[in-house]
């Protein structure tokens, strides 16, 4: 038998695809007051991502401390428990003494996290640098490593003979701590929620933090729209790169699978998370050229982005929340929109008048 007598990819019929999700639990779908399907949907959120129980408070140590130009920033590692600790870096403007107590969490995407601090030698990517940019204009920015990427790579380096991966250029990507987590009954967003919320406790501890103002982009961005259902300090959310629904974010934008949480749709989709945080303010930011096509594998602002917004706008309305802000950012791709979130962060810190 020769090669050539097998069947190929054009003797096939190769047109998969799952039927339209039910989203029993979606806010679309729901005929009671808005209270009524919060609480329904908040629970099953919840069940679903799975952030795990605490088994020990954090602790945490400052390694040293850089100046960097106009910014101050601090080396931060946190323990976890005996077997896992972390790097954060709080940024601050140098002419502070020290840091604000309201802070922006700056939550980066399939990258590392240098690329958003200004590290000699790291080219620009799409973070844009925009936790060191905006400590330049006078914000307090902290911006955890997420578990998964840079140091924390292979969270199982220390253990011979065990590998627990997930995402580095370069590196073997076969997701192992992603697949684990499932196996466990767990999610990768479930388990970096629970690393946030350590975070977030420390800070709050240490440097008396008691505001925070959340931005992500891509898989940050999810983050940014999930973490603060959880949270006791966030005051404002700017995600972007998300939010469209989920039939698409593998489908047709292949992601990295650190966004999926498994079973949602047959009960609820990304819209319906971002919207359990009403009334917090959120806005929504997409590059313009964010758009699916050959070598794009992002793709957050697809077919589905504009529908998934108007769900959003739907959910606030219902809660008697602020009107959620659509950002679409001209020339841009997949990549932080530095001006837009600056702006966005000092309209939600100036007091009313």
């Amino acid at each position: 038998m020769r090669f050539d007598q097998l069947l190929s990819a054009d003797d096939l019929t190769l047109k998969a695809s799952s039927p339209a999700p039910a989203r029993r639990l979606s806010h679309i779908n729901s005929t009671g007051t808005y209270r009524q399907w919060a609480d329904q949907a908040r629970q099953r959120a919840f069940d679903l991502i799975g952030v795990p129980a605490r088994t020990a408070d954090p602790s945490g140590e400052i390694i040293r401390t850089i100046s960097t130009g106009d910014v101050a920033t601090a080396v931060i590692r946190l323990t976890i428990d005996d077997n896992l600790s972390l790097p954060g870096y709080l940024s601050w403007p140098n002419e502070q003494e020290a840091p604000s107590h309201r802070v922006v969490l700056a939550l980066h995407g399939h990258g590392q996290v240098e690329a958003c601090l200004n590290i000699d030698g790291v080219t620009e990517d799409y973070h844009h640098q925009f936790s060191h940019r905006l400590a330049e204009r006078g914000q307090t920015v902290f911006t955890p490593e997420l578990r998964g990427f840079g140091a924390l790579y292979d969270l199982a380096a220390h253990e011979p003979q065990a590998r627990l991966r997930y995402w580095h250029w370069g590196q073997p990507m076969a997701y192992t701590l992603q697949t684990d987590a499932f196996i466990h009954g767990r999610t990768l967003m479930g388990d970096t929620i629970h690393d946030l919320l350590a975070w977030e406790d420390w800070l709050g501890h240490h440097f008396e933090i008691d505001a925070i103002d959340v931005a992500g982009i891509s898989w940050g961005g999810d983050l940014a729209c999930s973490y603060p259902l959880y949270s006791r300090r966030v005051r404002s959310i700017f995600a972007s790169g998300t939010l469209g629904s989920f039939t698409h974010t593998f489908r047709v934008s292949g992601n990295a699978p650190a966004h999926c949480i498994p079973g949602i749709l047959p009960w609820l989709d990304r819209s319906d998370i971002a919207g359990l945080n009403a009334p917090t303010p959120i806005a929504i930011h997409y590059g313009e050229n964010d758009t699916p096509r050959p070598g794009n594998d992002s793709a957050s602002y697809n077919e589905t982005a504009i529908d998934a917004f108007a769900e959003l706008q739907s959910i606030y309305a219902a809660a008697g929340g602020p009107e959620p802000e659509l950002i679409i950012s001209a020339g841009l791709a997949h990549e932080m929109d530095i001006d837009a979130l600056a702006a966005w962060i000092r309209h939600q810190q100036t007091p009313p008048h």
